[in-house]
């Protein structure tokens, strides 16, 4: 045996279990706002893929200009600000739901004649320096609709 002497045993600490916080979170009336003044464009259409078949793939961007915002809103919507903006729309879920029905309900009003299957969103906010920019691509499985496939 070695004459080295162990080290001795050491009290691990563990973290807590729950941690708090201190955020700020987007208001229903912000939010309200967010999507008044929210100009949409969609574009999308379909393709095959290997593993689905018929796939829809499609685009909406959502801007809503600061300007339009701080007129409502009454606030100045300085660099710090609209990076603030951009965060919290960022974080929140309701939000980013809002956004993917949106974006849903554009896919659906193209697609008319076919009903779509799971839907996958990646969704992305970002400012230009004059709007929020909040990006949602979309990718969803096509299938005909019963009322699609029946005789006239």
């Amino acid at each position: 045996m070695s004459d080295r002497r162990l080290k001795p045993p050491v009290k691990s600490s563990r973290p807590p279990f729950l941690a708090t916080r201190q955020q700020t979170v987007l208001t229903r009336a912000l939010e309200e706002a967010l999507f008044r003044h929210a100009d949409v464009v969609s574009e999308g259409g379909t393709g095959r893929t290997p593993k689905v078949g018929n796939t829809y793939f499609g685009s909406t961007m959502i801007a809503i200009a600061f300007d339009k915002l701080a007129k409502e809103t009454h606030q100045k919507f300085t660099r710090h600000a609209r990076a603030s903006l951009v965060q919290i729309v960022e974080g929140s879920v309701r939000v980013r739901l809002r956004c993917m029905r949106l974006a849903r309900a554009e896919a659906v009003r193209r697609v008319h004649a076919a009903r779509l299957g799971t839907v996958f969103c990646d969704l992305r906010v970002h400012e230009d320096g004059s709007h929020l920019r909040i990006d949602i691509d979309l990718e969803a499985a096509m299938r005909v609709s019963s009322g699609a496939t029946r005789p006239s």
